[in-house]
């Protein structure tokens, strides 16, 4: 299943997922007649699950960061989530995608050495693979990101690929909102070491 067909699941889940929700508390409503504070308590618990959720992400997406700085001193490191690319890249070269949304967003780095860009994941010893760093590799594309396509990186030396949504500003990148983000990626990539 390539990326379009998962977002396509994706969606069609999320929407089922929605329906059988909405179903199931009007049902509830008109049958047990709650009253507004259940509800405005049962909108209060999502809203703290999504803000540790979020939270959680952002302080991951640092420390994987982090993570790829200690293993290669003095390279640029750039914050990134996956994107549904990622993991196609992945299974295509034989790496692992273990771990990894099958939709995008879960934290990566890439770590821009003289010669390559090194895909890292989690606290792992290695990257999970490599990319050849070439002129005009980096560019920029548009990537599944969750259940929608947004600008995203991409670097390929035409035999190994990766593309993900830069993180330098985590909390704004979760939501796909990348701005100037992408630009600074590819500057980075085609900077002289």
């Amino acid at each position: 299943m390539d990326a379009r067909s998962r977002r396509t699941a994706f969606v069609a889940a999320l929407v089922v997922l929605a329906v059988a929700s909405v179903a199931r508390l009007v049902v509830t409503v008109r049958r047990d007649g709650i009253d507004d504070a259940a509800l405005w308590i049962a909108l209060l618990v999502v809203v703290a699950v999504v803000a540790v959720t979020l939270w959680v992400v952002v302080r991951r997406a640092g420390a994987v960061a982090a993570h790829a700085a200690r293993r290669r001193p003095g390279a640029r490191v750039i914050p990134a989530f996956t994107t549904a690319q990622t993991v196609d890249q992945a299974h295509a070269l034989g790496a692992s995608a273990r771990g990894w949304m099958p939709m995008g967003g879960s934290p990566v780095a890439l770590a821009v050495l003289g010669d390559r860009v090194e895909v890292w994941a989690r606290a792992e010893d290695l990257p999970r693979w490599v990319v050849r760093r070439l002129p005009g590799a980096a560019g920029e594309v548009r990537a599944v990101y969750g259940s929608r396509e947004t600008r995203a990186l991409h670097v390929s030396d035409g035999a190994a690929a990766v593309t993900v949504v830069p993180a330098y500003r985590p909390l704004r990148a979760t939501g796909g909102r990348v701005g100037d983000d992408v630009a600074r990626a590819v500057a980075e990539i085609a900077a002289t070491p």
